[in-house]
């Protein structure tokens, strides 16, 4: 059967979790509800995350200030909005909320981009 361009239109939004670390638990799955963006949007997404990651690069020598790690956190969440719309828990989906979680779960934020981009290509985890 013929199937026409349309057919092939992506959602706007589409369901994905985040396998997130939590201390003494390991990996939970956080289900969030992720945006479609197109070939252009990616690749500026792509660019914000470099930028996020050269802004806020520590070594051993030279890390963070506590400062630097709170507007760290604010700017991560501020990168999650762009990608995700809405999260599994009762807690409203928001910068603030966003950046309590990163405090408690360091990890939470490379697990959250790293299930988009999984969600938006269509890969699949092996269990």
């Amino acid at each position: 059967m013929a199937k026409s361009l349309a057919s092939f239109a992506p959602t706007p939004t589409f369901k994905g979790t985040a396998d997130v670390p939590v201390a003494g638990k390991g990996p939970q799955p956080l289900g969030l509800t992720f945006r479609f963006h197109d070939t252009e949007a990616m690749k500026a997404l792509s660019a914000e995350f470099t930028a996020l990651q050269d802004k806020y690069k520590a070594t051993a020598e030279a890390p963070l200030s506590d400062e630097q790690e709170k507007d760290m956190r604010t700017d991560q969440a501020k990168l999650v909005m762009k990608i995700v719309s809405a999260w599994e828990f009762t807690d409203e989906f928001s910068v603030e909320n966003i950046t309590q979680f990163f405090v408690t779960h360091a990890f939470a934020f490379g697990a959250i981009v790293t299930g988009f981009f999984q969600a938006h290509s269509g890969a699949k985890t092996k269990n």
